[in-house]
């Protein structure tokens, strides 16, 4: 039997950056500790594998492979700031996508106009 301490797979520093632009915009120093961030960001990313996997369970459970927003949604279906803001997020996408959609077919009728004449 070994001794050696078992060791958490490390993981890239995806948020790195982004947590010292929170926590400078929350009031610490513009150069927070470099362990501070890491315990944070360390937090943050093992808050969204739990997620995922909550969310890949739902799917699971309804017998698919893929996992949906509805899933996340169920996930954080007690968390009511977090699923608000799903929802608004949703409702913002659906509408830049109908402004795109919007603007790209008054584009082309436009450029059809001007290349009859």
């Amino acid at each position: 039997m070994s001794t050696e301490p078992v060791r958490k797979r490390k993981r890239p520093n995806l948020f790195t950056n982004d947590v010292r632009a929170l926590l400078y915009a929350f009031g610490d120093v513009s150069n927070p500790d470099r362990e501070s961030v890491a315990v944070l960001e360390d937090i943050l990313t093992d808050y969204i594998v739990d997620m995922c996997h909550e969310a890949a369970r739902m799917a699971h459970t309804t017998k698919r492979n893929k996992v949906k927003v509805d899933d996340f949604k169920f996930a954080l279906r007690n968390d009511y700031k977090k699923l608000g803001r799903i929802e608004e997020l949703q409702r913002l996408s659906k509408e830049i996508q109908e402004a795109r959609k919007t603007f790209d077919d008054s584009e082309g009728k436009s450029l059809g106009k001007s290349a009859d004449k």
